[in-house]
């Protein structure tokens, strides 16, 4: 499928989708929301694809919302009728998988953050598994410094990631930090050089995709789910379930075997 906003590509078993305009360092449009959404849903029925890394084109990796866009949605809000206004927030209360729930299940996803990521060019990234960082990367939480609030749930996910002491300086001041910066307080997983990252990405997106991808997926469906759940019985339980259907399924009597005549696991 050809698209207008981002390039994707599948290299072995990894999906790879770059944010594509370069011009306007990435800047977030609908329409690169949902060619992201179409390219990872593409990854999730596909067999063959264990992983998706996304990245940037050009020097940044995404600068947030695209302005020219929020221009057209305050005159278009302001010249709304009040059923008009109505309806639009029945069909936001309504609508029945945002981009973050999209994000929770679906397969493993890391971002290669090659350059700035502000705004939703960072809450998006909140909600993937890995963040990998060139060493000249920048991050910032800029919402309030432009007269928005944070959003893609990023006050929990940010919070949990580094901290809540960490999030409400990030958060509150809008102040924009380094890479270096960003790897002290765990808001990535690591720094790397930028003419590295892309191999680290793909490195550890092949790692992953090596892996049973049943098994990966109830892996990441249980750090979503039991993250917030208080009561650590549902905790058990709901490992003990997946531990059991994984007990009887082929890719663990496949690696068993492998074990026993000292070979590499065949999954795929």
């Amino acid at each position: 499928m050809a698209y207008q906003q981002i390039l994707f590509e599948k290299r072995e078993r990894v999906g790879v989708i770059t944010l594509n305009r370069p011009e306007r360092l990435n800047a977030w449009t609908w329409t690169m929301a949902g060619e992201i959404r179409d390219a990872i849903e593409d990854c999730n029925n596909d067999p063959g694809i264990g992983a998706v890394v996304i990245t940037g084109a050009g020097r940044g990796y995404c600068s947030g919302a695209d302005m020219g866009g929020f221009d057209a949605s305050i005159k278009e809000r302001e010249a709304a009728t009040d059923a008009e206004k109505q309806r639009y927030q029945r069909n936001a209360s309504e609508e029945r998988e945002t981009f973050i729930r999209f994000i929770r299940r679906s397969k493993p996803i890391v971002c290669a953050i090659n350059g700035p990521a502000v705004g939703v060019g960072l809450t998006h990234t909140l909600a993937c598994d890995i963040r990998i960082a060139s060493d000249r990367a920048r991050f910032g939480m800029v919402f309030v410094r432009v007269g928005l609030t944070p959003e893609a749930c990023s006050t929990y996910y940010l919070a949990q990631i580094v901290g809540l002491g960490q999030a409400a300086e990030l958060i509150l001041s809008g102040r924009i930090i380094d890479a270096e910066e960003a790897g002290r307080i765990g808001l990535v997983n690591r720094v790397v050089p930028h003419d590295s990252l892309m191999d680290e990405a793909m490195k550890v997106a092949a790692e992953i995709a090596a892996n049973p991808i049943r098994q990966v997926r109830a892996a990441k469906d249980m750090l979503v789910r039991n993250a917030v759940e208080s009561d650590i019985d549902r905790v058990h339980d709901l490992e003990f379930h997946y531990f059991q259907e994984a007990a009887a399924s082929s890719e663990h009597r496949e690696a068993v075997r492998a074990f026993l005549e000292k070979r590499p696991a065949r999954f795929h």
